[in-house]
């Protein structure tokens, strides 16, 4: 087994990626198992422990993942005899594979996807002492279907693809699993306030249904104001090569339904260079942004929707409002944003698809 799930994706999604303690891994990991066990999901599920011997711990909770799924494989260095528990198999690694320095875990199904591919890194978490792993975890479906095929190969399976997915029914799985993480989190020391924020906003964005895009777009907006006190927050997306138009102003923000041109504003730069951006205090300056006038601390971050470039940018008038975690967690919800618009234009599809079926059916 000479292929590396991490290796394979760390540069397609570099944006994903976060060094995680052990507790974040576990806490992550139980939560996707979590999912599968109580709601009876029948699935395939892979998992990796890097060591047959890490895998005592968990044997109560992979006894019952066996008796859900179809099949349970358990990756790992066979450094102990590993217990006969129905529904899993144990696949054994050579010390040199790439696959023993990685945690990993991958479920596939029509009404809930999810990974956690991690590599261990050197050093130790400040705080913890224990080991560190960089990590990608992602409900996102081109994600998982990456995995997923890789874990194909990897198996020497051929893939089969999920051709209708129950994306109202994923959007709850995410709602369920950010809620308990947020009840959890405080039981995590080396998790910051910041961090938990996050996991806030990710929760409430992943509970708006992406099934109608403006309300969509319009709640999540409001979502941000309240999450990051911000007095403004302005949603936009490009129209052509030169200019991009705001679709949503929230707030103080101003200009819904405005044509920019791309030089313009915080959220031009944004979308021009395809990356967050941050204007600690622009007092001093000529600096001046048409869509959050009254702002004197910009942050604004890509939604990065493979049909269109977008942008969320928010205001403040205080200066030096927000700082590098703040724009982190800026652009880990314009990601689950672009999420929910991929969402809604399979919705379209399928929705579409099936009118298309319905009337050759009545011909």
């Amino acid at each position: 087994m000479g292929i590396s799930l991490f290796l394979s994706i760390e540069n397609q999604y570099e944006s994903l990626r976060r060094v995680n303690s052990i507790p974040v891994m576990n806490l992550i990991s139980h939560q996707i198992e979590d999912q599968v066990i109580n709601h009876q999901i029948t699935a395939d599920f892979f998992a990796g422990f890097q060591r047959f011997s890490h895998f005592p711990e968990q044997l109560r909770r992979y006894s019952r993942l066996g008796a859900v799924c179809r099949r349970v494989y358990v990756f790992g260095i066979p450094d102990c005899e590993p217990p006969a528990i129905s529904g899993l198999e144990f696949l054994e690694l050579a010390p040199a594979s790439s696959l023993a320095q990685e945690w990993f875990l991958l479920v596939n199904t029509p009404t809930f996807w999810a990974t956690l591919v991690a590599r261990e890194v050197d050093g130790q978490d400040p705080v913890t002492k224990s080991r560190r792993f960089d990590a990608v975890w992602s409900y996102d479906v081109e994600v998982v279907e990456r995995v997923a095929l890789l874990t194909s190969q990897m198996m020497e399976q051929p893939y089969q693809p999920i051709r209708d997915r129950d994306y109202a029914r994923q959007n709850f799985h995410i709602s369920e699993m950010n809620s308990s993480m947020v009840n959890q989190i405080e039981g995590i020391n080396e998790l910051s306030q910041r961090r938990w924020s996050r996991l806030q906003t990710l929760q409430a964005l992943s509970a708006i249904s992406a099934q109608r895009l403006m309300p969509f777009l319009e709640e999540s907006a409001k979502v941000l104001l309240e999450v990051f006190g911000a007095t403004g927050v302005a949603i936009a997306f490009q129209v052509d090569n030169d200019s991009y138009k705001v679709v949503v102003a929230a707030g103080e923000a101003m200009g819904k339904g405005w044509g920019v041109h791309l030089t313009d504003g915080i959220c031009g730069k944004s979308i021009r260079e395809s990356r967050p951006v941050r204007y600690q205090d622009i007092s001093h300056s000529q600096r001046f942004d048409s869509q959050l006038p009254t702002a004197k601390c910009l942050i604004a971050a890509p939604i990065h929707h493979h049909k269109q470039s977008g942008v969320v940018a928010l205001g403040h008038p205080t200066p030096n409002m927000w700082d590098e975690e703040d724009l982190d967690m800026l652009e880990t919800a314009g990601r689950f944003m672009a999420i929910g618009i991929r969402q809604f234009v399979r919705h379209v599809q399928s929705k579409l698809k099936s009118q298309q079926q319905q009337q050759q059916e009545t011909m």
